[in-house]
């Protein structure tokens, strides 16, 4: 199939290159007739603007590349699903990078920056050591999601890790919790936000003598972490009644081992997720609920408003607002 060019809509308008050029490229001194006329030819001839020769006029290549630690898992998936739906809006491509796949080396990031592949950076998650990026990121409009790199003092979109952790324990703690495990990332897997929630674990366990915290490292996020973690937690010298997963997928798979194990929730044990995922909404297991579609979509606002000069959001940091929804496993 033959597609349609400019040299067509002239053919078809009796209009010149430059005028249809003019109009196309957003530029003034084009009647409203002519404008019509053109609008009319691009529907009809199904006339689409190539790519490579936009991006050599603006000298932009409508892309944005968003770093994240695994597509698989579904809060990096939501933040995607975000910040795609946002760009398609606008006309913009959302690459990916995992940072964590087997292979990847921090050139596939500052090569694809210092070269121009793209006109901004969305971080989703911390890059370490982060000397081995500042350089390549200090020349091109970069955004953080979710307390990534919180220490970098860049633009970014985030919910208050701190209040929100320390609202889910106030909340175990009125429903007559007093030994709470709370969940950690692995040593291995250090996160701003991970940080900010251990904070307020140490400040809350400061503030109420009288409930005990107890801090549990795993492996991953998922399902299966949560079911496995179930046994070591109630045969402890002193059983936890509590758990703040830090994660829905955590959340569900210590439900499921409860069940099957004949452990009353929230009877014997309180169990409260964070984020508010589908699954969460399935099992209704109480959680911290934030709106990870709309940070992905704040996130690709932010960096795209800063790449075209026009930050129309006031304010370099976009706080989102989380919500705590209490189910049944409270």
């Amino acid at each position: 199939m033959t597609v349609a060019n400019i040299n067509d809509i002239a053919t078809h308008t009796g209009l010149s290159n430059a005028t249809i050029s003019r109009y196309l490229n957003g530029k003034p001194y084009v009647s409203k007739e002519a404008q019509l006329a053109i609008d009319m030819a691009v529907r009809e001839l199904g006339y689409r603007p190539n790519a490579s020769a936009r991006s050599l006029r603006s000298g932009r290549t409508g892309r944005v590349v968003m770093v994240l630690r695994d597509a698989y898992h579904p809060f990096y998936a939501a933040l995607l699903a975000g910040a795609c739906r946002a760009a398609a809006s606008v006309g913009y491509d959302v690459l990916v990078q995992q940072n964590h796949a087997e292979g990847w080396h921090s050139d596939r990031l500052t090569q694809l920056v210092t070269t121009r592949g793209v006109d901004g950076v969305i971080l989703t998650t911390d890059l370490d050591p982060w000397s081995e990026y500042q350089s390549a990121l200090s020349g091109i409009p970069a955004v953080t999601c979710d307390q990534a790199l919180s220490d970098q003092s860049l633009p970014g979109v985030f919910i208050e890790h701190y209040q929100s952790t320390i609202e889910g324990l106030s909340h175990l703690r009125e429903r007559g919790a007093r030994c709470i495990a709370c969940v950690q990332a692995p040593p291995a897997d250090p996160c701003s936000s991970s940080d900010i929630r251990s904070a307020a674990y140490h400040d809350f366990a400061a503030q109420n003598p009288d409930t005990q915290i107890e801090l549990v490292s795993i492996e991953d996020d998922l399902v299966h972490s949560g079911y496995v973690m179930l046994d070591a937690l109630v045969h402890r010298s002193t059983p936890v009644d509590a758990v703040f997963s830090g994660s829905d997928d955590v959340a569900a798979g210590l439900l499921i081992a409860a069940r099957e194990r004949g452990i009353a929730v929230p009877g014997q044990l309180r169990i409260l997720g964070f984020d508010d995922q589908p699954i969460a909404r399935t099992l209704e297991i109480s959680t911290v609920r934030q709106p990870v579609r709309r940070m992905g979509e704040r996130a690709f606002e932010l960096v795209h408003s800063i790449i075209h000069g026009e930050n129309r959001f006031g304010a370099d940091r976009l706080r989102v607002p989380y919500r705590l929804m209490v189910r049944s496993t409270t």
